[in-house]
């Protein structure tokens, strides 16, 4: 059996400047500092690939590989990791080794054999717990310290910083807290360890300024690496060297005298080995291991590869090896292609209720197969055949009468733009950019054209809500209205726009008829942002839920209203002002105009500080009020959040000015899906691309409800 303990402790969006970054900051470990001058720690820098999520994340670490970026779709319910990994050779090798693991329940499904002798899984969703998931995790790790005798790998992943940072973003209070409790679990384990045991800390992934993560940004796929044992004497760091996060999978093999996993793309990292193993077996050892690591690379490439293989430069077979890897697969581009011109064909043909048959084979081949990818494609093959085997066109008047002016000419013309836009990467990390751009000069030409001051006013709106949330990419590290007011030290600001805020949509929601029930609604969403009551301040959402039920039964409150009220409530507290803004628009606005109901559908998405990158998804949004892991409530939450407004623009359009926006809206779709084929070899293809395409793919599926709603 193996000699040694090992302790991997997963810190959960653990960025690399929370060690790194000790010039004048409160926020990095501070006792892998005093570790580090002890010459008991050795702290690395590594690169994660994209996305930072942790499903795709903790595959890159147990195997070595690259998770593909669809593996984002199933980080939400994770299966079994069928893949060469570290745990599975740990157990080939030491069959009697115990494994005892505490913390994201991920690992449970990644692993629901009896891999572990002891395991807690936790709900790593609820992100509005802070505290209590890291103290079940802290208990078990604590427990296991006190009988290191009964198990050889501890992993412990912990969760509360990520939630806080979904929550209240990467620099607060709390996470400062945290980093400080982080510090007294380190010590605490080190003072448990023996000669020759080893803890490694480590994060899955970053995390963006604002909380989020998911994107390509240098603090989203920064992690560190600190590697802690009393069998180092004095080692000198070296920072200057970059290492990708892969990387680790074969240097924890050499830590735990197990074989390389055979698809692992990761090269070690050989001063650790060097520093942790003594002078007799650490030349034997690291031979067999870079032997190793070699051959098991140079499995990975082709026939036509093979004379590199005979090359001593690892990086140079790595990167061959890791090239033919990311090959990206035809199916789920082609599956995407298919599934938005088959929403195009949808909506050009009469759909009759038979449709639902294409649905049912893609739910019963979900349950025999399990693949959600290939079923979806299977259902959108069947549900095309049925609308083109109908033959039968769409009854509608697309001609749209247009007057010979200025704005109607720029509209003829601005959804080719948009088009063009889509094949590059810059554009689409910008894309709020060209909505404003359009919103602002359709709200000009109209503001010449018809010499309205209500159209002015609305335009002078529209320009400020622009600078409330600063989003894409190029400026998102500039601070906006919202970073201001959200700063510490301007809370008494934000309290008090507020409570101006509440006052104003009270009055809106009112006019013009009074729901009296309405005015509890601001209160309780004060009190539960502020925090007024304690505790039970994050229960009083369920308050507000059930005065929203009765408005709807009692008052027969419009969706508009409904919507917005739930937006109120579920968005972050600063954004309460965009709300109002829209409500003022949803009143000013003539619903005979389809193109600026487009246009605010569009714009809407960013102004509440969205962007085509993951990071901007405010997943806390999902657990206001909600005391309990509900996955399809935090679903629906999280949807309404990120396209709530965009949604209440789209209800106002009439019905065949509905048909004309799905066709355009399923036509650009496709257009990209298209792009994205052509482009499949892109430099950003993962880091740009793909995550509009899943926006896009979001987007569909409400095009779709609407479709079913309209029949």
């Amino acid at each position: 059996s193996s000699k040694h303990h090992v302790i991997i402790m997963l810190i959960d969006a653990l960025r690399s400047d929370y060690v790194f970054n000790r010039n004048n900051s409160s926020f990095y470990l501070k006792s892998i500092e005093k570790f580090e001058e002890n010459g008991k720690a050795l702290s690395f820098k590594l690169r994660c690939h994209t996305p930072t999520v942790t499903l795709p994340r903790l595959k890159a670490l147990l195997t070595g590989t690259i998770p593909s970026f669809w593996d984002i779709i199933y980080n939400y319910n994770s299966s079994k990791l069928e893949l060469d990994n570290i745990l599975i050779q740990y157990k080939r090798k030491y069959p009697e080794n115990k494994i005892v693991f505490y913390g994201d329940d991920t690992w449970i499904k990644l692993f629901p054999n009896d891999i572990f002798s002891r395991s807690k899984g936790l709900q790593s969703f609820f992100v509005t717990d802070f505290k209590e998931i890291d103290l079940n995790v802290t208990e078990g790790l604590y427990s296991e310290l006190n009988q290191m005798n009964e198990w050889n790998l501890l992993i412990v992943h912990y969760l509360g910083l990520d939630h806080i940072g979904h929550a209240y973003g990467a620099f607060n209070s709390f996470i400062k807290d945290k980093l400080n409790e982080f510090d007294k679990i380190i010590e605490n384990i080190y003072l448990k360890l023996n000669k020759n045991d080893i803890l490694i800390i480590t994060g899955d992934h970053g995390m963006a300024d604002k909380g989020g993560h998911g994107g390509s940004s240098f603090v989203e796929i920064n992690v560190p690496s600190v590697f802690i044992s009393n069998q180092f004497n004095n080692v000198k760091q070296i920072n200057n060297k970059e290492y990708l996060q892969i990387d680790l999978t074969p240097t924890l093999s050499g830590l735990l005298e197990i074989s390389i996993p055979w698809n692992n793309l990761g090269i070690l990292i050989e001063y650790v080995l060097e520093s942790f193993y003594s002078k007799k077996t650490k030349s034997n050892l690291l031979k067999c291991l870079i032997d190793d690591n070699r051959r098991q690379l140079f499995n990975l490439l082709s026939d036509k590869d093979l004379s590199i293989s005979y090359s001593n430069d690892l990086k140079l077979i790595r990167d061959k090896a890791m090239s033919l890897s990311n090959q990206q697969d035809f199916i789920q581009i082609l599956f995407s292609i298919l599934l938005f011109c088959s929403s195009t064909i949808m909506l050009w043909f009469n759909v009759e209720k038979t449709s639902l048959f294409s649905i049912i084979v893609l739910i019963i081949y979900y349950l025999i197969s399990g693949k959600i990818l290939l079923s979806f494609c299977i259902g959108a093959f069947c549900l095309s055949i049925i609308v083109i085997q109908m033959n039968k066109r769409k009854i509608i008047d697309y001609k749209r009468k247009t007057e010979n002016n200025i704005s109607d000419r720029f509209l003829i013309y601005y959804p080719l733009f948009h088009l063009i836009s889509l094949f590059s990467s810059s554009f689409i990390e910008e894309e709020h950019q060209i909505w404003y751009f359009f919103l602002s000069t359709y709200l000009l030409l109209r503001t010449i054209e018809q010499k309205s001051f209500q159209t002015f006013f609305m335009l002078i709106l529209s320009r400020f809500i622009r600078s409330w949330n600063q989003t894409g990419n190029k400026w998102l590290h500039l601070t906006d209205i919202g970073d201001y007011i959200n700063a510490t030290e301007n809370r008494t600001y934000l309290f008090i726009i507020h409570i101006i805020s509440s006052i104003i949509f009270i009055y809106l929601l009112n006019r013009p008829r009074q729901y009296k029930i309405s005015f509890f609604l601001p209160i309780i969403v004060i009190i539960y942002r502020w925090n007024f009551i304690g505790y039970l301040s994050r229960l009083t959402p369920l308050l507000y839920y059930v005065l929203l039920i009765m408005l709807i039964i009692v008052n027969r409150l419009s969706i508009e209203k409904l919507l917005f009220c739930l937006l109120y409530i579920l968005c972050r507290t600063h954004n309460c002002v965009i709300i109002i803004v829209h409500m003022i628009f949803n009143i000013f606005i003539n619903e005979n105009d389809a193109h600026i109901l487009f246009l605010f559908s569009q714009s809407a998405f960013f102004h509440l500080g969205n962007s085509n990158s993951f990071v901007t998804i405010d997943i806390s949004s999902g657990f206001v009020g909600i005391p309990i892991y509900i996955p399809i409530i935090h679903g629906i939450f999280i949807y309404l959040s990120t396209y709530g407004l965009s949604i209440i623009w789209l209800f106002k359009l009439s019905k065949s000015e509905l048909n004309r926006y799905l066709i355009k809206i399923t036509l650009i779709n496709s257009t990209f899906s298209l792009c994205i084929l052509i482009q499949r070899y892109h430099l950003f293809v993962w880091t740009v691309f793909a995550p509009k395409l899943f926006y896009l793919c979001a987007q569909t599926a409400f095009n779709l409800f609407l479709f079913i709603m309209i029949k």
